[in-house]
């Protein structure tokens, strides 16, 4: 990333501690910059990420905005023919990465815009937010050039979703691997994917000789294997890459495999949210969509509603229709889409910032009385900037201005409490887990620390961080004003460790040891 420049933006005036914090993230930003794209971090994720680039251009925009539309212009040159954009282009790079270009060979079936090698799958379509984000810090010809360049593609991208991943015309897209959710090792995901765990997983699970597995990761030597997917369960997301690059990677053969099918309630109001901003970005370069877009937007954004039963929000299996009642944090993003009934918004909005998804920090990824609950595991806990991000606009956008507030103010401070950009952050005591150097987590404090209201933001951390009873252990972790979670719903020295209700780490590779019939080899 270059340096600022005189036509930059203003950098805003703050305090010295947040100035510190500011220049620690633009340090970081620096650090990951390839030249024309960004990597989230420099050894675990050595290469393009979808949805990173698009998080790390919103914060881009307010340090150099015409390199943030680079950033999000260069995800194009890993579009696919048929306009899928993949989740992972990569980079030209000496880093051996475990899911690299030799584990998809998409080689065989297509090539992309550039010809750079990618992955065979999606993930979450945050490019029309991070183009409408970009473009407020534009000029108005650099802006129109901005969507003109985009545009074409971005709408091949939309098209793509809508016509080749609804093909039974339900209204919502389906996803074929974890990884497209953007959240690796979310509940209902490791649940479905369970009944197919590799044959060799098995039986290496019943002859309790897992170090076989470990010691073939890399992924788990450069953070502790406790912040990562088990072994059992990354093994079996690539017996899911290799039946997935047998069927070319075309949804109609895939279908006809045992690959876990899942209508994602995060990844699709995302996509409802994105598909606003193209009719924006589209019609303010001229531009018509077609009618048969237009529908199937129309059907997305009606569509959610199937996802949705009592007091929650779920994700679907698109073959038996049923829904999948593993609560996550996804389940709140349908407030990010603008798709929540005013009636239900408060009741998300309650259950969003309770003990339960907010013992001390918020939002945790999984609920803090969940069996599948781990404070530092991935997805199966801990609190992610991003996510945070997408709900506060989301409630402010419903009027909910406190609870966004409070929202901020919590991102605040978690990232000040550990003084480091880290991938994600425990919801029990706030300390960092994953990469200590993660572009996004960098890229949206520049976002929050350029926010006219900020100092009311600060006023509002200064007064959590005041509130906030200090506690040991998890039973008593709270927020300020609020009943504690249950002492009986997680065991105080949860964090690193499995779960209670035989649904934790050891439990579920246990359980892979014994599932069902066996599945074909993995490859």
């Amino acid at each position: 990333m270059p340096a600022a420049t005189s036509t930059s933006p203003q950098a805003p005036t703050l305090p010295p501690d947040l100035q510190g914090l500011r220049e620690t993230a633009v340090e970081v930003l620096r650090g990951n910059d390839l030249g024309d794209v960004t990597r989230p971090s420099p050894t675990l994720y050595p290469h393009q990420w979808l949805w990173d680039s698009c998080f790390i251009a919103i914060g881009l925009r307010h340090l150099d905005p015409s390199r943030a539309a680079a950033e999000v212009l260069s995800l194009l040159r890993g579009q696919w023919p048929n306009g899928m954009i993949p989740h992972v282009i990569f980079a030209e790079v000496d880093d051996f990465y475990h899911a690299g270009p030799q584990r998809w060979r998409i080689d065989r079936v297509t090539r992309t815009a550039s010809g750079a090698q990618s992955t065979g799958i999606t993930q979450p379509p945050m490019i029309a937010e991070a183009a409408v984000r970009v473009g407020e810090m534009l000029g108005p010809k650099a802006r129109a050039d901005f969507y003109r360049a985009l545009l074409p593609g971005l709408i091949r991208f939309h098209e793509y979703l809508h016509f080749e991943r609804d093909p039974d015309d339900e209204g919502l897209v389906t996803l074929v691997h974890s990884w497209e959710s953007g959240m690796d090792n979310t509940p209902p995901w490791m649940e479905a994917t369970l009944p197919i765990t590799p044959r060799r997983v098995k039986v290496l699970k019943r002859l309790g000789t897992a170090e076989a597995l470990d010691a073939l990761r890399r992924d788990a030597k450069e953070v502790p294997a406790e912040e990562r997917l088990t072994s059992a369960e990354l093994f079996t997301l690539y017996r899911v890459v290799r039946e997935l690059r047998r069927s070319g990677y075309d949804f109609r053969n895939i279908r006809e495999t045992d690959v876990p099918l899942l209508q994602d309630v995060a990844f699709n109001a995302i996509l409802v949210r994105a598909d606003d901003h193209l009719v924006e970005i589209a019609a303010e370069a001229g531009v018509t969509l077609s009618k048969r877009l237009t529908r199937q937007m129309r059907r997305c954004r009606e569509a959610i509603e199937g996802l949705w039963s009592s007091s929650a929000y779920y994700s679907r299996d698109f073959r038996t229709g049923e829904l999948i009642r593993n609560e996550t944090v996804g389940g709140f993003l349908p407030l990010y889409a603008g798709v929540v009934p005013e009636e239900r918004v408060d009741g998300l909005v309650k259950a969003m910032t309770s003990p339960r998804y907010w013992p001390r920090f918020g939002v945790a990824s999984v609920p803090a009385d969940d069996p599948f609950f781990i404070p530092r595991c991935y997805w199966q806990g801990p609190v992610w900037v991003n996510i945070n991000w997408l709900l506060a606009d989301g409630l402010e956008r419903y009027g909910r201005r406190e609870a966004a507030l409070e929202l901020r103010a919590n991102v605040l401070n978690l990232i000040a409490g550990s003084g480091q950009m880290f991938e994600y952050y425990s919801p029990l005591d706030g300390s960092g887990a994953g990469s200590n150097s993660f572009s996004w987590t960098a890229a949206l404090l520049v976002d929050l620390l350029a926010r006219p209201d900020l100092a009311e933001i600060q006023a509002v951390a200064a007064r959590a961080a005041t509130e906030r009873r200090v506690v040991s252990g998890v039973p008593g972790a709270r927020r300020a004003g609020d009943d504690a979670v249950g002492a009986e719903t997680v065991r105080p020295d949860a964090v690193g460790a499995d779960t209670v209700g035989g649904r934790g780490p050891a439990a579920r590779e246990a359980a892979a040891g014994e599932a069902g019939p066996a599945a074909p080899d993995a490859g």
